[in-house]
């Protein structure tokens, strides 16, 4: 047997920047689907404010009406202590989805606030989350570089993946917000930020369907074993430009199998599934 990736399905940024907004119903009809088919790792909503991001508005509701198996685990997005104390108050989610950005440009876009003001907002957050026996999540976005002009190196990356890990994250998710990336870029970052941690980052990669193939073969040569993906290849981030999507949950599974990996997802239900996120995203 080969090595196992791990995909965690991210509804949450495949639902958040729809042009409608995903019926409450649907989303628990759908994201139940999922776990009884065997998905097992669910980024399901986010703790925002419901101006900001109203598709996130039920994100409570749809949680407290799911049947959650054993082995399996939701995680849920938060940017500030407010939405931290909303997000423990709901039963069910085991690990907190916290969004930092390299760009303060982006970050100040994003979340309202600046890098280091969002770094000290991590500190707090990954404080309370552990005592509450909540795993921190981590994600940089703009790791792969930046459409903003600011500064970015391979360094600054690894120089911060240790800073949150420093601060008490569990994981460090390393995004490619407005697909910056190609494959000797990914290659040059993981390699940097292994050399200068002694961890390996998970991936969370915005790309067209023309990029993505060599984007996994390069992050699986570079040693990731762990990636965000979305049903459909729907969502991306709706505060960021550019016509990049999600990695595709169906051709990241397809190519892992292709590379001899193994993968904990119902590989003979992802064809239909596929089509039904489309459809749900469609209003069909």
């Amino acid at each position: 047997m080969g090595e196992t990736v791990h995909v965690t399905e991210t509804l949450r940024d495949a639902w958040q920047g729809l042009p409608r907004v995903v019926p409450t119903a649907d989303k628990i009809a759908f994201a139940q689907r999922l776990l009884d088919l065997g998905f097992r790792s669910i980024d399901i909503g986010s703790f925002v404010s419901p101006r900001a991001v109203p598709a996130m508005a039920d994100t409570g509701d749809v949680v407290a009406a799911l049947h959650v198996p054993e082995g399996a685990r939701l995680t849920a997005l938060v940017a500030n202590e407010k939405g931290l104390e909303r997000l423990l108050a709901a039963p069910g989610i085991d690990e907190v989805l916290f969004p930092f950005s390299l760009s303060d440009t982006f970050q100040r876009r994003n979340t309202r606030c600046s890098r280091d003001e969002a770094a000290r907002t991590l500190d707090v957050v990954c404080r309370d989350a552990t005592a509450a026996g909540r795993r921190v999540y981590a994600t940089i976005s703009m790791a792969f570089g930046n459409d903003e002009g600011d500064p970015w190196s391979p360094e600054e990356v690894a120089d911060w993946t240790g800073r949150l890990f420093a601060i008490g994250v569990h994981e460090v998710g390393l995004a490619d917000t407005t697909a910056q990336a190609d494959p000797s870029r990914v290659a040059q970052v993981l390699g940097v930020v292994v050399a200068t941690t002694g961890r390996m980052p998970s991936l969370h990669l915005h790309a067209t369907a023309r990029t993505q193939q060599a984007l996994v073969d390069a992050s699986l040569d570079a040693g990731c074993r762990a990636f965000d993906s979305a049903l459909g290849g729907l969502g991306g981030c709706q505060f960021a430009r550019g016509p990049e999507s999600n990695v595709s949950t169906l051709a990241l599974a397809r190519r892992l199998v292709d590379r001899g990996f193994e993968v904990a997802l119902p590989l003979d239900r992802l064809d239909e599934l596929d089509s039904a996120a489309r459809a749900l995203a469609a209003g069909a």
